[in-house]
Parts: C-alpha cells; sequence; structure tokens
C-alpha cells in the first residue's frame, strides 16, 4: 500500500498482514491480521507485550480462524495481497501518537484496538486478554516514553486510595502477639511418606490472626507444592482458577460456621470487602539444604505465611475452637488441627487496647 508514513517496524507488521490474509485466503485483511503481524515481527517492548499476554502466532492462526466462522481455502505462493477492511484502512491512517514523522507497529496497534468491534478485539477477548489492561500498554509504547518518563507518568496518574485494609494483613509496621502452641513446639498437621505439614506459629493482630505453615520434603517429590490455585486463560470466557493436585488447600472453620479459604484465589490487594472473609498469603520462603550424604536426599522446605480476616467473635472471649484443615492431593496428605479460639481473640483485644 502507499501514501502511508509508516516506519521499518509497521512496514514490516503490514506485509505480514496482508500476506497471511493472502496465504489464508481471505478475501480482505482485517485488524485481526494486523494484529498477527505486529505479533510475528514482535521485538523489543512489543516483544514484551506479547510475551505478557501469552501471544504467539499460533494462537492467533487459530483464533483467527475461530471468529472468522468459515473454512478457509489456503492459495499457492504467488497469490494477490488481498484490499484492507473499513476497520483496518481506519486503523492504518492517522498520526502517530509520539507526534513522530512516521507511524509505529505499536501506532497501528492502536489504531486496531480503539474500536472494541474490531477483528483485532475480538481475537484478543477470544483468547482470554482483556482490552482495557493491554490497550492502555499499548498506548504507552504508541508514546515512545523512555523508563524515566513512564515512571513519572504513574506517579502523576496514580490517583489510588492508599487506606490499607485489614483484610490484606497487618501493617508493615504493626504489632502482632504470639498465641502459645501446645506443649510450646510446631504442631504436626499431616504426614505422607515424601512430606510432612506442620503448624509453626500462631500470632494475633487487632483485627485477625495469622498462620505460620511448613512443608517439609522427606524424599524428593514428584509435584512441588502450590499455595494458591492456579489461574488459566480460557478462550472466550476469560481467566479462571484451578485447583490441580499439586495445590495445598486450606480452610479455616470457625464455630459459628464461617469458612475461609485459598481455594477460590482472588487478588490480595482488593478494596471491595470480602464476604464472609479473607484468608490471604503474606509470603512465602524456600529453602534447600543440599547435605553432602548421598544416602539422604536433599531436603526442601517451604514456609509460608497466611492472615485470616476478620477475628472469630470480635471482643467476646468465649470463643469456641477453630478447626484448621490442610490437604496436599498430590502427596495424599491431609490432617486437620484446632486453634485455642479464646486465647486468639484475647490476644486481638490485648493487641486493640495497648494501641489505644
Amino acid at each position: 500500500m502507499t501514501g502511508l508514513e509508516l516506519d521499518a517496524g509497521a512496514r514490516m507488521t503490514l506485509d505480514v498482514a496482508l500476506g497471511t490474509a493472502g496465504a489464508m485466503g481471505d478475501e480482505r485483511c482485517g485488524t485481526e491480521y494486523v494484529l498477527f503481524g505486529a505479533v510475528a515481527t514482535a521485538t523489543g517492548d512489543m516483544a514484551e507485550l506479547c510475551e505478557l499476554f501469552a501471544l504467539d502466532t499460533a494462537r492467533l492462526e487459530r483464533a483467527i480462524v475461530a471468529i472468522r466462522g468459515h473454512r478457509f481455502e489456503p492459495v499457492e505462493e504467488g497469490h494477490i495481497d488481498p484490499p484492507v477492511s473499513p476497520r483496518a484502512e481506519l486503523a492504518l491512517h492517522g498520526k502517530s501518537l509520539s507526534g513522530a514523522d512516521r507511524r509505529s507497529s505499536f501506532d497501528l496497534l492502536l489504531g486496531c484496538l480503539n474500536d472494541p468491534r474490531s477483528g483485532a478485539a475480538t481475537v484478543l477477548r477470544h483468547l482470554g486478554v482483556r482490552l482495557g489492561d493491554i490497550r492502555r500498554l499499548v498506548e504507552l509504547g504508541a508514546a515512545r516514553l523512555d523508563r524515566s518518563e513512564v515512571e513519572n507518568l504513574i506517579t502523576a496518574l496514580d490517583r489510588r486510595d492508599r487506606t490499607h485494609y485489614s483484610w490484606w494483613g497487618p501493617e508493615a509496621d504493626a504489632s502482632v502477639a504470639r498465641v502459645p502452641l501446645p506443649n510450646q513446639r510446631p504442631q504436626l498437621i499431616a504426614r505422607s511418606q515424601t512430606a510432612e505439614i506442620t503448624l509453626d506459629a500462631v500470632v494475633a493482630g487487632p483485627d485477625g490472626f495469622g498462620l505460620t505453615i511448613t512443608v517439609t520434603s522427606l524424599d524428593d517429590w514428584v509435584l512441588p507444592p502450590v499455595w494458591e490455585s492456579i489461574e488459566y486463560l480460557s478462550p472466550g470466557v476469560g481467566a479462571e482458577h484451578r485447583l490441580v493436585p499439586e495445590v495445598i488447600t486450606i480452610d479455616v472453620s470457625y464455630p459459628d460456621g464461617t469458612q475461609l479459604s485459598n481455594r477460590q484465589g482472588g487478588h490480595r490487594w482488593r478494596a471491595d470487602l470480602p464476604t464472609p472473609g479473607a484468608l490471604v498469603r503474606l509470603g512465602t520462603r524456600k529453602t534447600v539444604e543440599d547435605r553432602n550424604d548421598r544416602r539422604r536426599p536433599v531436603r526442601h522446605v517451604e514456609t509460608t505465611e497466611w492472615w485470616a480476616w476478620p477475628l472469630p467473635v470480635d471482643g467476646l472471649m468465649n470463643v469456641g475452637p477453630i478447626a484448621l484443615d490442610v490437604r496436599w492431593p498430590a502427596e495424599a496428605a491431609e490432617g486437620m488441627v484446632t486453634l485455642d479460639g479464646a486465647a486468639i481473640v484475647e490476644r486481638a483485644a490485648s493487641m486493640r487496647a495497648s494501641a489505644d
């Protein structure tokens, strides 16, 4: 095509888009092929963008076939490039967002995503990509900002509420009180032939309580532990969380029947009030003990800290036991221990009193 002010990268993107549309036997080159061209020729920042959203030519080709709704008839070499679609025509023309004389691949891709009904937008939704997320990053790429400018822009536009919510866990400078465990030693929750799970510590804060859970390998395990449900991108649906066998599930049951769990997944830093509560992972520490003894295997130790919110019964001392149920299907390990609910609430009340 002539009359377009494109840089070398954008020109290559367009050439691949036209060639792919023609090779697949499509009668027009739509915005979905411009997206394909941008991914196929991606380098630098564009390549990082593609990796971030798991975009590659194989997935795009399957999505294009799915959304086009008809069977393609691939043509032989020497085909004539098809004309571009009206939406692709709009995406290819215009000024560069950065003010440069020639438009970049980011400019072409941004033009394709400006219309949520475009083929490119439909393909991305089919692959489970949120248009708002990728469009914001494409805008930054089209603006051709350097790293310091991007940081300044983010700082200037950041209007998030910086309030710390109690279900996120204790604040960085907050104090917590240790709740004694029976016999002042870690409690064994579950054990298999190759691993054991222990409760190492319980602490109480003004609004919730924390748990320290450790997994120790007794022999080489086949599937290392995973502490939260795994997020998968489902075409046409979006992200969903799945509990695979290597996920260790943790359920905390209060005397009144309230149950907190790590099964649902989700973002720790959510601003909306979780119902009925939240069990969030604060962090994980992994160590490996490689002992100089061939008769003893390498030992892996993973220690995680969890925050349970809210307290069982805020301000009352007559709280019954709290059940902690841990299951690890991959190791056929499961077990339950009980926590002293009254002691947790009592320590929490003392923390509030000292804060006042």
